[in-house]
């Protein structure tokens, strides 16, 4: 009887889901230019000031069903991260920030939610670093790492057709730093961002809006 009820229910979700999945001619991708506001800081500095840099880019959709979509993008972003105390640091990344995430719409079909991985590119950096008590400021950019990675999770909202914001929080698992003669703590990115996109192309309409 339990092999039954499983293979009924089985049945049932496997049903569900195919009348779900978007067909050919319903096909609905859309790309996307995006701009907004990213504020930064590092897992171990608690006297850190949040900065609002520019972020822009290319953001792509892609269906699976009428509710699961993949996302991706591709931005470039400066992340400044500055802190103040004893001992005063400054750094200044300019990066290639590639999210690519799930995305589930809500019932309403105007929100949905995302989670997933990123990788960033480090095309340009700078760090100094120097104490309040010793005059002067030491130069340890070299020894910034060129790539990231992390997970990152948000929240989407369609304003009217075509036209998004999303607000996005990434953390990465891989050290800013290669090596840490001034650091005694890891240091880990934390991202925030809110962007607004405008659907310069779509492919198709699934009915999805």
């Amino acid at each position: 009887m339990k092999k039954v009820i499983f293979c009924i229910l089985f049945l049932g979700i496997l049903w569900e889901s195919f009348g779900q999945l978007v067909r050919r001619k319903d096909y609905d991708a859309a790309f996307a230019l995006q701009v907004g506001g990213e504020t930064s800081a590092l897992t171990a500095f608690q006297n850190a000031g949040f900065l609002l840099r520019p972020v822009a880019g290319l953001k792509m959709t892609f269906p699976f069903t009428r509710k699961w979509f993949l996302g991706g993008e591709i931005n470039y972003s400066e992340l400044k991260y500055s802190f103040a105390g004893p001992q005063q640091t400054d750094f200044h990344i300019k990066q290639l920030h590639v999210p690519v995430y799930l995305k589930y719409m809500l019932n309403c079909n105007k929100a949905s939610v995302l989670f997933g991985l990123y990788g960033s590119y480090v095309a340009d950096g700078h760090c100094f670093t120097g104490f309040t008590d010793s005059p002067g400021y030491t130069d340890i950019s070299g020894d910034l790492e060129t790539w990231s990675a992390g997970v990152t999770a948000g929240f989407e909202y369609r304003m009217v057709k075509r036209l998004h914001v999303m607000c996005r929080i990434s953390g990465g698992v891989k050290e800013v730093m290669k090596k840490q003669p001034f650091f005694k703590d890891k240091l880990f990115p934390l991202q925030a961002c809110i962007t607004l996109s405008y659907d310069i192309l779509r492919i198709g309409d699934c009915g999805c809006d």
